[in-house]
Formats: structure tokens, sequence, C-alpha cells
């Protein structure tokens, strides 16, 4: 899309404008997979989540899909990801040469004791929104960046909650993404989820109070 260099002030306005127009226009179908995934309408509309219509440049080919807006702590959307609702693969897309970034960055500068690192987006709102855990998402091993572990040094405790998610030849990217994260984050400590699950699955099934628990609440 603009590749890795600073946004300009013109591609900011557009990334807002998108999101903005992307959440207003929100469908039923996009509302009805996040309720199935936790997420409430009062949520998404918080998180900005939206669909894409009328796509901006680099977003042609996603319409229809959930679009996902990143925003600095500052509240400036910078980036986007994508969801899709039909079972095609992949699942999730991303504007070609777009800069990553971390996921609810906002939370960084919680008040707390501990926080939450998460491998994936909606992992991320249901810990800090419906769980009440203040908590990030990089999506995948590959989106961490070296600097990162330099946000989280004013923390006591730091979990990781990586997806518990064996592929067919053996691998794991979720058991990899949490102990690359935690080699790099000083007070890290890894949370180990059952065979299969993601923190939203794990949320779904044991609820608010078993979830906040896997992080001893992180208050």
């Amino acid at each position: 899309m603009w590749g890795s260099k600073m946004l300009s002030q013109e591609q900011v306005k557009s990334l807002q404008e998108a999101a903005h127009r992307y959440a207003e226009a929100i469908s039923d179908r996009a509302l009805g997979y996040l309720a199935g995934r936790g997420i409430s309408e009062e949520v998404a509309a918080r998180y900005r989540l939206g669909t894409i219509t009328d796509p901006i440049e680099g977003h042609q080919g996603y319409e229809g899909w959930i679009s996902i807006p990143y925003f600095t702590a500052l509240d400036l959307c910078v980036g986007f990801k994508f969801r899709r609702l039909d079972d095609g693969k992949p699942k999730y897309g991303s504007p070609v040469g777009q800069k990553t970034h971390l996921f609810n960055v906002v939370a960084t500068m919680s008040a707390t004791k501990s926080i939450v690192i998460c491998e994936g987006e909606f992992d991320a709102i249901i810990m800090n929104e419906v769980v009440g855990v203040p908590a990030v998402g990089v999506p995948g091993v590959a989106a961490w960046k070296p600097f990162y572990p330099k946000l989280f040094g004013g923390f006591d405790v730091v979990y990781i909650l990586g997806d518990n998610d064996v592929k067919e030849d053996g691998t794991n990217p979720g058991a990899e993404f949490s102990r690359r994260v935690a080699g790099e984050v000083l007070n890290s400590q890894i949370v180990q989820l059952p065979p299969g699950m993601d923190i939203t699955d794990f949320y779904l099934v044991n609820g608010k109070e078993a979830t906040a628990n896997l992080v001893g609440g992180a208050r």
C-alpha cells in the first residue's frame, strides 16, 4: 500500500475516513459473526470494526470483509486488517506493503501491574473489553518487532497468550509466537491454553471469570 515509511497527513486522513465509513456500513452478517465470537455491537463500535464498502486504494478485493482498523495511542488510524466471512482462504488479509503495528497499543499506557499480549485482534478485544484485562494484539510471530519489548517495560508481569493450534505437520505457530515474545519481553509469563483453542474459544466455553483467572485478573 504505502510501504514502511512514515505515513503522510493525507494518507492518515484517508485511513481515518475509511475507518469511519467502514464502521458506519457494518453489515448484519458481520455483526452476527462478531456476536458469535463474543463481541457485541457496542464493543464492535468502540473499536470501529466495520464492513469494507467503497474501498480506498489498496483495499480493493476485500469488499464485504470485516475491517479491523489499527489506531495509535493518539487515536490516528495507521492501518487495517481484514477478516473474510465466507469459508475461503486465507481467512485474514491486509493491504500489500502495509507496515505492521500493535493492535490496541493504547493498552500499553494502562496504569496496571500487568498486561496481556494476545495473538490476534479479536482476542485482544475480548480480553480488554469483555474480560476487562488490558491487552494488545499481535497478528502472529512475523508481525513482532524488535522494539516492541520496550513498550512493556513498566509492567510487573506480561502474560503471553498465543493460540494452541497444532497443525497437520506438527508445527504450532501459536507456541512459536509465545516463545518468541516471552524470550524478548522482561517479566513475561506464557499462558498455556487447551489444545485447539485461542483465548476467544476459551472465553466462549468457560466465561469471563475463568478467562480473567488465567492471567490472575491482571489488576
